[in-house]
């Protein structure tokens, strides 16, 4: 008897071909014993009648199936099954088949390293208006990058195209040395440059490079997510550093873990409280990494937004060892899916650091970073970069004052150095009530989402409270959008 297709149901409004859907519901029927092998199909005559579809659909999903395996063509009798089903573990052939079920996959059935991973809640929406750390896409120059992304595709250099260097373009690594002359004040030469797909790489393939299973890295209490994630992975024992006025507290990491092997920190404006590292503290720091021969790594992010009289010099700037690892990235003052970032670190890091990744990870586009290469060249993005802050003073302002005034009972806002996000503090009353987590579980039922600040410790948090981010703020929305955030807190 010749099986028949009449329980298929096409669907025409999908984007997957007539054909191939004809071609996996065969699979399916197959690989889950329902169709045996040797079974005889329906004409495709037949099948086009049963089904609704021109015949030509169907032999090209018959055709298909026989150039795959599954079946094959009988001469003046149509197609006939040609595959047994697989039989999985010690289950008996008349048992259904797995491949017709949903995989019963598990998480404990990864590594352990990425059950770890996977076990953390983390909170985040790069589309809320409130988001830490998202910039305002739509006040930047598309129209001329465009034109520089046309004008770089109509003469590419063959062997850049052929032979992408693991270090980085050389284009690129020039105008990076003269963007952070210019905007962050780091003086530094191209060979000690090398470009990134942004902080998360960089952060993944630094821990990967230095750390060995085992070693300790110092981070800041509360502090960057994706640090902890890159070392985890690496296989690092995370040793959370608490943090004062005066940013972490290099004493107290002594303490803890005197012989570590690395150091995390963002001294220019730590993640997420906002306190610049002190002078003191910095030479502390570095003297710690000379005298235990360590590494410290710089993350500078959103440097390029705080206020000239807010911005003192990277601690970079002051290694005189070669001990610290600059890391920055172009997708804050950009637009976050460009992937471009960079480290700067001494020429022997760098050309090291090149030739391992080259085993791993090779490069970032090429066609882009040349783009951004150009893009940097035309003065563009530092003109960019100059009118935004202008606009994110604003929008910060903004803010806070409607924070501030319609918040005032519930949170406590200290001030910042602007960059693009702030922290809001639970007052003493309101975390006796109810916890950051749950708040802002709260707000993001009610249509605005906004970060809990407990998300970004380690170990229990010492406070409560809200990571705002304002970079995609409008300022007449604002009034509006922290309303809703205190009705919530006043519902409760």
């Amino acid at each position: 008897m010749r099986k028949s297709l009449a329980g298929l149901r096409l669907e025409r409004a999908r984007a997957i071909p007539l054909h191939q859907q004809i071609a996996q519901y065969l699979r399916e029927l197959i690989l889950g014993g329902e169709l045996s092998n040797g079974s005889l199909l329906a004409g495709s005559r037949v099948i086009a009648s049963e089904i609704g579809c021109s015949r030509s659909v169907v032999n090209d999903a018959l055709e298909l199936l026989c150039a795959e395996g599954y079946l094959e063509a009988v001469d003046r009798s149509g197609f006939k099954v040609a595959l047994e089903p697989p039989v999985c573990g010690h289950q008996p052939p008349s048992t259904r088949s797995p491949y017709r079920t949903t995989p019963r996959l598990r998480v404990d059935q990864f590594s352990n390293v990425w059950k770890l991973l996977l076990s953390e809640d983390y909170e985040i929406n790069p589309m809320s208006p409130f988001s830490p750390g998202a910039p305002e896409i739509g006040s930047f120059p598309f129209d001329a990058w465009a034109r520089i992304v046309r004008q770089t595709w109509r003469t590419p250099e063959r062997q850049l195209l052929l032979a992408p260097a693991p270090q980085g373009v050389p284009r690129l690594r020039d105008a990076v040395a003269d963007f952070l002359g210019s905007v962050r004040g780091l003086l530094c030469r191209p060979e000690e440059i090398v470009i990134t797909s942004g902080t998360a790489n960089s952060l993944d393939l630094l821990a990967r490079m230095l750390l060995n299973p085992g070693d300790a890295v110092w981070l800041e209490e509360p502090g960057f997510s994706e640090a902890r994630w890159a070392c985890s992975a690496a296989g690092g024992q995370l040793v959370p550093v608490p943090v004062d006025e005066s940013g972490l507290i290099v004493s107290e990491a002594i303490k803890r873990a005197p012989n570590a092997r690395l150091a995390i920190v963002t001294p220019s404006n730590q993640y997420p409280l906002g306190m610049m590292l002190s002078l003191e503290r910095r030479l502390q720091l570095l003297e710690w990494a000379y005298q235990q021969n360590a590494w410290i790594i710089e993350d500078d992010y959103n440097s390029e937004f705080r206020q000239p009289g807010n911005m003192i010099a990277s601690l970079k700037s002051l290694d005189k060892t070669g001990r610290v690892i600059y890391v920055g990235t172009f997708s804050k003052i950009m637009f976050p899916s460009l992937r471009i970032g960079y480290l700067v670190a001494n020429k022997v890091f760098a050309d090291i650091f090149a030739r391992g990744r080259a085993r791993i990870d090779l490069h970032t586009s090429t066609h882009l970073q040349l783009a951004l290469a150009n893009f940097l060249r035309s003065g563009l993005l530092i003109r960019h970069v100059r009118r935004m802050r202008a606009v994110y003073a604003e929008r910060h302002d903004a803010v806070v004052h409607e924070f501030r005034h319609q918040l005032a009972d519930h949170l406590d806002i200290p001030t910042s150095g602007i960059g693009l996000h702030f922290v809001a503090f639970f007052t003493q009353s309101l975390a006796a009530r109810i916890s950051d987590i749950e708040a802002a579980s709260r707000t993001r039922a009610a249509g605005v989402f906004v970060q809990a600040l407990s998300q970004c410790y380690l170990t229990d948090p010492a406070r409560q409270g809200f990571i705002v981010g304002f970079g995609q703020v409008q300022t007449e929305a604002a009034s509006r959008l922290v309303g809703t955030i205190a009705a919530c807190l006043a519902r409760h």
